[in-house]
């Protein structure tokens, strides 16, 4: 890209924004082949990048087919939701545990 569009390479702070929405926007397969955009707000998902490359481009803005909110939508966004709950619990759980061996320790 800097080489291409001429950019400073002292610039790259500026084109954070442009890799970030790539990256929330894209589809990818560890979220069944969502984009975490679309799974954690229910919004359509554009094109990634679509404002940078067309912007006059009106037409199509809907996203993708299938609509925010459908069934399979909903399974993936449960189950990612139950995982971060597993984590959180597991970290929840190792940490009372080592805090419990600390107060077994100073008490000795």
């Amino acid at each position: 890209m800097i080489l291409e569009y001429k950019i400073n390479h002292t610039d790259w702070p500026y084109l954070m924004p442009m890799v970030q929405a790539s990256l929330n926007h894209t589809a990818v397969p560890s979220l069944d082949n969502k984009a975490p955009v679309k799974l954690f707000t229910g919004l359509p998902c554009p094109t990634p990048l679509r404002e940078f490359y067309l912007p006059d481009e009106r037409e199509g803005r809907g996203g993708a087919a299938g609509g925010a909110g459908s069934r399979q939508d909903r399974r993936v966004l449960a189950d990612l939701r139950a995982s971060i709950h597993d984590m959180h619990r597991a970290v929840q759980d190792k940490r009372l545990s080592k805090d419990k061996v600390a107060l077994r320790t100073k008490k000795l």
